[in-house]
């Protein structure tokens, strides 16, 4: 009897997506030889939905002082479903900001769905 036989089935498409969406995060999300000493990889408190037609949610998060804002991201979980049964979600933006500190950090809201936010913060040149 061939005991392997179930272990390697072809993966369905579904499968194969999740796959993909896995492997492309990881490899977007792992730090790279191109980030050095000092680099700080921080998430922010994820959004809430709030009580809009929209359920609208935000999230921000800034990097600590001496450092400056590389790159940013966001990520989503408990999506919104529509009647269809269909998920519906939309990422309205995701970008740098600046608070009325001074303060440099990443931003990002969605629509039916919780989002949190994601910067990659390294030290800064000028030591602010």
């Amino acid at each position: 009897m061939n005991m392997t036989k179930g272990l390697f089935r072809p993966l369905h498409a579904a499968g194969l997506l999740a796959l993909s969406a896995l492997a492309l995060t990881l490899s977007t999300a792992l730090p790279t030889q191109a980030t050095g000493p000092g680099t700080r990889y921080l998430s922010g408190d994820p959004g809430h939905e709030d009580a809009s037609a929209q359920a609208v949610s935000v999230s921000r998060v800034f990097c600590p002082r001496g450092t400056t804002v590389q790159s940013g991201g966001y990520s989503t979980a408990r999506w919104d479903r529509a009647r269809d049964g269909s998920l519906r979600h939309a990422v309205l933006a995701s970008h740098p900001v600046l608070d009325g500190a001074g303060r440099k950090g990443w931003y990002a809201s969605a629509s039916h769905a919780e989002v949190t936010a994601h910067v990659v913060c390294v030290p800064s040149a000028d030591g602010d």
